[in-house]
Formats: structure tokens, sequence, C-alpha cells
């Protein structure tokens, strides 16, 4: 593969933003005090910046030309690069996805002590050997399902990679429903609903029960988080996969509901009768992912 140009984005870290930056009191103190609450931030942060340094230097050692910019920086879609670069962990990586409709991607994690970097083929002990085998065509990238939104029929401009959450804006509230999936319609009484890609069938839907999946499948899941049923009462659509040719649709019974797309940072209200429908992206994310980094998931349950 050739790189004339890549766009490198990367986090800041919690010690550049709470101590650096803000200069916040009580974490200057934790920091002082030695407390476990901050125990490991000043670490995380130096490797952060030495791999993000080693990332930069590489690049410039082969000639290639490349732009840095944090992952707010990052404006709108990504064109007219040959790669993207996300230096930080799997948040980072999500972040940079958003931005991308054919640009491929590839994940350094750029701080092994504290950051899993599920998504991240790369860190600062092997990113070399990374970058060479893309260069030479030894690796290439894979497609990874993703999930379009559209709400009333409007389209939400961020593509799920991971999961989206529909629930009330409450967490103590009771987030109410109808599903349409699979040929079937039911009324929800539930703490939230998940909607999971194949990539993030390792996260929050695994933790809840569902299934693992390889990262290039082209089946997605939904379940239902603490479905609240009345005595004598049972509900049929509760948790299942989705081929990629169908969609799902949930109509809103909360004023107030939302929905939370690949965590906590994108949000769209669900108001009162509003229709959300899911379906499988045409637009896969081109993605430098081993195909079976997903299986260590799925021997472990």
């Amino acid at each position: 593969m050739q790189l004339a140009k890549v766009l490198v984005v990367h986090k800041k870290s919690t010690y550049q933003i709470q101590a650096q930056e803000h200069k916040e009191a009580r974490f200057l103190k934790l920091m002082e005090t030695g407390s476990d609450v901050v125990r490991r931030v000043k670490l995380a942060h130096e490797e952060h910046m030495e791999t993000l340094s080693l990332v930069e230097s590489e690049l410039s050692k082969r000639n290639i030309e490349f732009q840095s910019l944090w992952r707010s920086q990052v404006p709108g879609l990504v064109q007219d690069v040959d790669l993207l670069i996300s230096v930080g962990g799997d948040g980072t990586f999500l972040d940079a996805s958003h931005a991308l409709r054919n640009v491929p991607i590839l994940g350094v994690n750029s701080a092994t002590s504290s950051s899993f970097g599920h998504f991240c083929m790369a860190s600062k002990s092997n990113f070399v050997d990374v970058l060479e085998s893309i260069l030479s065509g030894a690796i290439e990238p894979i497609d990874v399902l993703r999930l379009e939104l559209a709400i009333d029929g409007i389209a939400v401009e961020e593509l799920v990679l991971n999961e989206a959450l529909i629930a009330h804006s409450s967490p103590a509230a009771t987030s109410r429903y109808f599903l349409e999936v699979n040929g079937k319609k039911e009324e929800h009484r539930s703490s939230g609903l998940w909607v999971s890609t194949p990539a993030g069938s390792t996260g929050s839907i695994r933790s809840a029960g569902g299934r693992v999946a390889k990262i290039d499948s082209r089946n997605y899941e939904f379940m239902v988080r603490e479905p609240y049923m009345r005595p004598h009462e049972k509900f049929e659509v509760l948790n299942g996969l989705v081929d990629d040719k169908q969609e799902m649709k949930i109509t809103s019974q909360m004023r107030t509901g939302e929905i939370y797309i690949d965590g906590p940072h994108i949000i769209y209200p669900l108001g009162l009768g509003e229709e959300l429908t899911i379906k499988a992206s045409e637009n896969n994310l081109r993605a430098f992912i081993d195909a079976n980094v997903n299986d260590i998931f799925a021997h472990s349950n």
C-alpha cells in the first residue's frame, strides 16, 4: 500500500487535561499524595507521548506527509489521505471512525499499561513492523460492519462501529418503547436496549449475556437490558441476531428518550412517538485489524 499522506489522530491524556491544562486542584492533590485513584495517570501520559512521538518520527523517516490532530480537531469527514492512524485507545479509534467512509484506519494503543486497545493492531513495541507490513502489502484492511440510524426518516450523521444504546435519559427511569425486529413487534419496559455490531460484541452486550461474534461477521445483535415483566407476562423478543439485509424499528414511548452511539459522548434525543430505524450500513469501516481479534473473548465465555 502506498502512503503519500496520512492523518494522525491522537487523544489528550487525562494528565494533560486535568493537570497541565486545567490544573485542577483536587487532581493535583491526589497526584501529590500518591492516591490509587490517579496512580497510573502520569505513567500512561508518558507512554502516550512516547508512542505519539514514535509514530510521527517513523512517518517522517519514510518521507510520508502527515498531519497530527487531537481527536476533537478532526473536521467532519476525512478525505484525501491514504490512511488514518489513531493514537490512543479504543475511544480514540471509535471517535476517529466516525469521520471515515473510504479511508482505512490503523489503531495504535499508546499506553498499554492502562489501555486494553482491542481495536489497536499496533503499539509502541510493534508499530514499525506493522507500518512496514502495510507498506509492503503483507497485511490489508478488512471490512468491519457498521450500523446506520435514522430518526423519523432523517439519517443520523455518525455510523455505529461498536454499539447503540436506546434508553430513558435518566438511568433510574423505565425505558418504554415498541420493538419491531425479525417479523415480530413487542412493547417493552426495561432499562434500555443494546444494539451491537460484531466489532462491539465483546463489549457491553457480552457483559449483558450476548454472543461474541467474529469481527468480520455480517449479522448484528440486540439485547434488552433488565426487562420488567408483570406477573404472568412474557416477552418473546429480548435478544437475537439480525441479518445485514434486515432492519430494526424502535418507536419511543418516552418523552425524554435518548440514543447513545459508541459510548457516552454522542447522544441524540428520541422523543415520544419518534421512530428509530437501525440497519447495516453499506459503508463498512476499512480497518487494519486482526480478523481473529474477538476470539479471546469467545473462548473466555
